[in-house]
């Protein structure tokens, strides 16, 4: 049988090591429990030898053993993993990525944050269209008339929002709008929906002849942490959400939340 490990360790590192580390990949991209058999197939090595290595790796937590006698990743891997993501600032991956979304789209991209006063933009990027809108980091956008105000509304916890959606309908009261909600039960139908569709959506709701499309970025507890928005002229704006914009915009956020560790469907 040819061999796919390592004959000699990189210059400066350890042989043995480095086959853990071959044989830990190999369990991940199994998908789910390996025979040792299978393992040895996958890496080239024989079994004899891959089970000392495994009987090690058991030993050690990073591999575990099922009464089957097949072997998948140990809880040690989830503690390594969890600590390694709980590390990546949510805001530097989303940074390089968005540049990369604007530099394919003319209009403007938002990124905000749910702080103290509500929905916050950290970073902005211009339309490339003649659109002028008075956005800088700190502004904050209403928690039920923007568009990424109403992803955070869909997704964090009444007890967060609760304060600033109580003073925005107290706000509402008297305005003549009627796309603005005046009652608890209209704010928990704009929630249900804009978390049904996947996308925050308003058209010259918050600043007049101005559309947005919104979306979440998750991290890897399932928690939302960014929302990610387009927003251009109302009058050629595709705010659609089976259109190119809603396609950039959630192809984008969700390729951000896989970076920051975000499982869809496991919370």
């Amino acid at each position: 049988m040819k061999e796919n490990m390592p004959k000699s360790p990189t210059k400066g590192g350890v042989q043995s090591v480095e086959v853990g580390m071959v044989l830990l990949k190999a369990l991940a991209a199994s998908g789910g429990h390996a025979s040792l058999n299978e393992l040895a197939e996958t890496v080239g090595m024989h079994p004899a030898k891959v089970h000392r290595y495994l009987v090690s790796l058991v030993q050690s937590g990073f591999v575990e053993r099922t009464a089957h006698g097949r072997y998948d990743l140990g809880p040690y891997v989830l503690e390594f993993s969890t600590a390694y993501l709980s590390r990546l600032d949510p805001t530097t991956i989303a940074n390089s990525m968005i540049e990369d979304m604007w530099a394919r789209t003319k209009e403007g991209v938002i990124l905000t944050v749910w702080g103290s006063s509500g929905t916050t933009v950290i970073r902005w990027f211009q339309s490339r269209r003649p659109i002028s809108v008075g956005i800088r980091p700190g502004t904050t956008f209403s928690t039920l008339m923007s568009a990424s105000g109403r992803v955070f509304l869909a997704h964090l916890t009444q007890e967060l929002t609760r304060p600033i959606v109580e003073q925005e309908l107290k706000a509402l009261e008297k305005s003549s709008d009627p796309r603005a909600p005046k009652s608890w039960q209209e704010v928990e139908a704009i929630s249900e929906e804009t978390r049904n569709q996947g996308l925050g959506q308003v058209a010259g709701h918050s600043v007049e002849g101005v559309s947005a499309l919104a979306a979440p970025i998750f991290d890897y507890r399932g928690e939302l942490v960014l929302t990610l928005a387009l927003f251009g002229f109302k009058s050629s704006f595709d705010i659609s959400r089976d259109g190119a914009n809603a396609k950039l915009l959630t192809d984008t956020a969700s390729e951000i939340s896989k970076q920051l560790g975000y499982l869809p469907g496991t919370h």
